[in-house]
């Protein structure tokens, strides 16, 4: 029974990191299309930022992150359709398989979401269709909670990267946001 569970954690595993690769599709396109990395980073937007406004945005970000899953939680609550202890059980998994796994989520992870469902959906796509699709991306945690508050919570990053044309505040506010998420399941 453990080695079938152990199985699973590490197919999905391996099938998270596959779907990184594919995420980071975009950034090939734009650096094959410019021949150098700066210019393909600054077309998805990762440009250089002023320490302090770095800071500030990230916090700003944390913290409106943090009310949207509260909100979230509170409003599925009401409705009886909260089911995110399936969310804890996945993170729970994570955090007992290796503490590389674990960092892996809170790095990695958080630029391929961020450089592919901001620095380039909502380029081609729009600020809902990007945030749709980064709600169904959360579909492997098994929770409709989950699916709804990254749908919300993708409005709002594609509309802090449209409004300040940088994913670095995005990159460090969602990075410090899962922290905060995987610190408060253990």
């Amino acid at each position: 029974m453990e080695t079938k569970r152990g199985t699973k954690i590490i197919q999905k595993i391996l099938s998270i990191i596959f779907l990184d690769l594919i995420l980071l599709l975009p950034l090939i396109y734009y650096y094959g299309k410019h021949k150098r990395a700066g210019k393909a980073l600054a077309e998805i937007g990762i440009k250089r930022i002023d320490s302090k406004e770095l800071t500030i945005k990230s916090l700003q970000l944390i913290a409106i992150l943090l009310l949207i899953a509260l909100s979230v939680s509170f409003f599925t609550s009401l409705l009886g359709l909260n089911d995110l202890e399936k969310v804890t059980e996945v993170i729970e998994q994570i955090g007992r398989t290796s503490p590389i796994i674990f960092l892996y989520y809170l790095t990695v992870r958080v630029v391929t979401e961020e450089i592919f469902f901001r620095g380039f959906l909502v380029k081609k796509t729009g600020v809902f269709f990007s945030a749709v699709l980064f709600g169904l991306a959360h579909f492997m945690y098994g929770s409709i909670t989950e699916v709804f508050g990254a749908f919300v919570a993708g409005l709002f990053l594609a509309c802090y990267y449209k409004k300040n044309n940088n994913l670095l505040p995005n990159i460090i506010g969602h990075m410090a946001y899962n922290a905060v998420v995987f610190l408060l399941v253990f």
